[in-house]
């Protein structure tokens, strides 16, 4: 299946700071609720960036302790070139060899730290199957997405360009699992296409 991705590329939007990966070791100790009830406190109290820091800290732990997920796969006319950019296409009918755009925002996963700052480890496989699932095609590992940031951030996407040469009319499921490489984590989702 050569050429399955042609071309592949990974977006970034201005980075926001994702507190959990910040937190010192005893803040990470703490459990959901107890943030949640700091935080409800802190509101209670009128203290309000206290309560804006307990639910930064809430949301990143929540994050943290979530498995991998996929927020938004949708096909789009042209690769996306910045996050939530992402303009959908009006149906999933293409013509043979012709590019299929796809804008992914993945959710909860992992950022490693390195010298010049942070960096994400995605890999990803893609499947095809006709609607009565049988296997066309398929390739493990065909891209892998590397996103660097000065500082963790949660608004990342995925601009993934596939040319599925020489599959004939009909109607297809394209299968991607990504595999998050530091969490440990993986994810599948279907988009379905129809090549006319």
């Amino acid at each position: 299946m050569a050429g399955v991705a042609r071309s592949l590329a990974a977006g970034l939007a201005a980075s926001s700071l994702m507190t959990a990966v910040l937190m010192t070791s005893e803040l990470r100790a703490d459990s959901l609720s107890d943030i949640a009830a700091a935080a409800e406190a802190a509101v209670a109290e009128g203290r309000t960036l206290d309560a804006v820091a307990l639910g930064d800290r809430f949301a990143a732990a929540v994050w943290d302790a979530s498995p991998l997920a996929v927020r938004k796969a949708v096909l789009v006319d042209s690769e996306p070139a910045a996050f939530g950019a992402d303009t959908p296409r009006s149906d999933n009918l293409f013509r043979m060899d012709e590019e299929i755009h796809l804008y992914v925002e993945p959710v909860a996963f992992g950022w490693k730290q390195t010298a010049q700052g942070w960096e994400t480890d995605f890999v990803a496989d893609v499947r095809i199957a006709d609607t009565s699932g049988r296997i066309i095609a398929a390739h493990k590992s065909f891209a892998e997405f590397r996103i660097a940031s000065p500082q963790p951030t949660r608004e990342v996407f995925l601009a993934m360009t596939y040319v599925f040469g020489g599959l004939g009319p009909g109607d297809y499921v394209v299968t991607t699992t990504l595999h998050d490489r530091i969490k440990g984590d993986a994810v599948a989702f279907p988009t379905s296409i129809g090549i006319r």
